[in-house]
């Protein structure tokens, strides 16, 4: 499983793009959408109109993503792109906040697994952000 931003997608026909964004993404290669994983429509419009912080938004969210059962959603996940990799998008940017982020730090936790992030790989996830993990090198 991974995460991405629509904007990432040029022109790949990956049937496993699930769009987890309050609103459609308007893609034509995003087929599938999952919107348990999505902010309510007032949350995400308080944190965009800077009415309640980051921290009250993780808060708010992440008490959505504890009613949902993180098994069910990994099998659905895997159902809606019948047998290629689930791939998580939103509308996100790479370098600012963004729930994906927060999706996939709760599944991991629960489900021990590791999300990676679409074309970038192995990332550090914390508040709703991301950093690319570089390997440090001997020379």
């Amino acid at each position: 499983m991974k995460t991405g931003t629509y904007k990432q997608i040029k022109e790949e026909k990956n049937n496993g793009f699930i769009s987890i964004s309050l609103y459609s993404s308007n893609n034509e290669f995003v087929k599938h959408e999952y919107k348990s994983l999505v902010p309510n429509w007032k949350l995400y419009e308080d944190l965009k109109l800077k009415k309640i912080s980051e921290e009250k938004f993780i808060m708010n969210f992440n008490h959505q993503l504890y009613s949902l059962n993180p098994n069910t959603v990994f099998e659905d996940l895997n159902s809606l792109v019948s047998g290629h990799e689930p791939i998580l998008m939103t509308d996100g940017s790479k370098k600012k906040f963004c729930h994906r982020h927060l999706v996939a730090i709760w599944l991991e936790s629960n489900l021990d697994i590791n999300i990676e992030e679409y074309k970038i790989g192995k990332v550090l996830r914390k508040n709703g952000l991301m950093k690319k993990i570089v390997n440090p090198t001997l020379f």
